[in-house]
């Protein structure tokens, strides 16, 4: 008997079929996703569906099925990912968060761990954090202070371990750290890959995604829903600890900026606007640059970055694509 692993799905129905076309498998053979087949991407429904009837497929829980259960409960505000797969389910949406419920945290096979996220050194699997094991934002930070990061250069599972939740790579291609740790996030719903891992050979295949689908999904719900004047789309406990991480990071850059300018001999001897067009001169072309002259001027808040980027996946792509720790 095969099992296949798969990567995040996040609604990419069509991809799915496709992965499942190449991978040939019978009958008999298990498909175990690898947690966040749901959200972003055009046709969440349909994919838990599948794995809602087809007997041999099971999920365990990611970070956005977690977000979907405690939204859901009130626990939480639902970020956009959610707000438009309750759009997508209609009706059906409490159904499909009772089917979410059901999702294991972690499935112990022979020859593997699967996991959504993360993995804590030294705590056995039976002990290791919910926040960790799905990927949440809070487990990364918890991490990063107490071991450094990245988190897979401390993996000491007793066996190889299979994880989703980010596509370290962002080229469409897993991350492989020594035969040990099997990162199958491929960006499928960015416009990547969906990868699968076929057990017990440890083969990968994967199919390309048609399009970047939450880009056109995501700017799409954005012109077309209306808020009151001023409204500001609600923010989580977590996800506000993603613009602080944000913030800092600038304030970091443009510490930089300044300590590489002061360094220059002739900067003590400049008229007072000579520093400004110098440090204009050393930003161009950075995609932090309107951030770093508001962290110049003094301006740079928290709020304002909450203003910009209204809704959290917006802050996440940014927070991706900048570099900056700390993003779930």
């Amino acid at each position: 008997m095969k099992r296949l692993i798969i990567g995040d799905i996040h609604g990419c129905y069509d991809e799915l079929q496709a992965l499942l076309d190449k991978a040939g498998l019978s009958s008999d053979d298990e498909i175990i996703a690898i947690g966040d087949i749901v959200d972003r991407g055009p046709d969440t429904p349909k994919v838990l569906d599948f794995f809602r009837a087809h007997p041999k497929a099971q999920s365990i829980i990611g970070n956005h099925e977690r977000k979907h259960i405690r939204s859901h409960r009130g626990e939480i505000q639902p970020a956009l990912s959610q707000v438009i797969s309750r759009a997508q389910f209609g009706d059906g949406y409490a159904d499909a968060v009772a089917f979410m419920q059901t999702f294991p945290l972690f499935i112990d096979l022979p020859e593997a761990l699967l996991v959504h996220g993360f993995w804590e050194p030294g705590v056995p699997l039976t002990e290791q954090r919910e926040n960790v094991l799905a990927g949440v934002m809070s487990g990364e930070g918890y991490l990063q202070h107490r071991y450094g990061w990245p988190w897979y250069d401390y993996y000491d599972g007793p066996k190889p371990i299979i994880v989703g939740h980010r596509q370290y790579l962002e080229n469409g291609k897993p991350l492989i750290v020594g035969d040990r740790v099997f990162a199958i996030d491929t960006g499928c719903v960015r416009g990547g890959t969906l990868t699968g891992l076929i057990l017990p050979d440890f083969t990968l295949i994967s199919v390309p995604a048609c399009e970047n689908y939450w880009f056109r999904i995501s700017q799409t719900f954005v012109r077309t829903e209306h808020f009151a004047p001023g409204e500001i789309p609600p923010w989580d406990e977590e996800a506000d600890k993603l613009l602080t991480a944000i913030f800092n990071h600038i304030l970091q850059v443009h510490e930089k900026v300044l300590a590489d300018l002061a360094s220059e001999p002739s900067f003590n001897e400049l008229t007072p606007r000579q520093p400004a067009k110098m440090y204009a001169e050393k930003v161009e072309g950075s995609p932090l640059r309107p951030w770093l002259h508001r962290a110049r001027q003094g301006k740079l808040t928290v709020d304002s970055l909450r203003r910009y980027f209204q809704w959290p996946e917006r802050a996440e792509s940014f927070a991706r694509d900048n570099g900056v720790e700390g993003y779930g």
